[in-house]
């Protein structure tokens, strides 16, 4: 059954449509432009400053509740910008593998190891 012009073409990163899109992809890039925020990072030699806007809402909402910038561990923090439900299910997933990593290791888990179980 098709859906669209999709036409399952969406299902993995890694299958390409016979027009040569990756739809997966471009649906990340669409979600992360219908947010409307910002968000920049600065690295220097021994630190880093990362920003991001803050867009409440809803006036219901506390101001002070609505985040982008999520702690994986002390050391450790995240930016994110697009849909927040599939945030915090990032945020959730990085955090369960920074524990695991600590408690079978004995140390905290090095950056580039957890960038790159994120991007898996």
């Amino acid at each position: 059954m098709a859906r669209g012009s999709s036409a399952g073409y969406d299902r993995h990163i890694t299958i390409f449509s016979p027009e040569g899109r990756l739809y997966q992809v471009e649906y990340a890039f669409k979600a992360i432009k219908t947010s409307g925020l910002t968000s920049v990072g600065v690295r220097g030699a021994d630190s880093c400053v990362v920003l991001t806007q803050r867009k409440v809402p809803d006036k219901l909402y506390d101001p002070e509740s609505v985040t982008n910038m999520y702690a994986i561990t002390p050391n450790i923090g995240l930016v994110m910008t697009g849909i927040v439900p599939d945030a915090r299910a990032s945020v959730k997933k990085l955090r369960e593998e920074a524990a695991k990593f600590k408690f079978n290791n004995g140390y905290d888990i090095p950056v580039s190891y957890l960038a790159k179980r994120a991007a898996d």
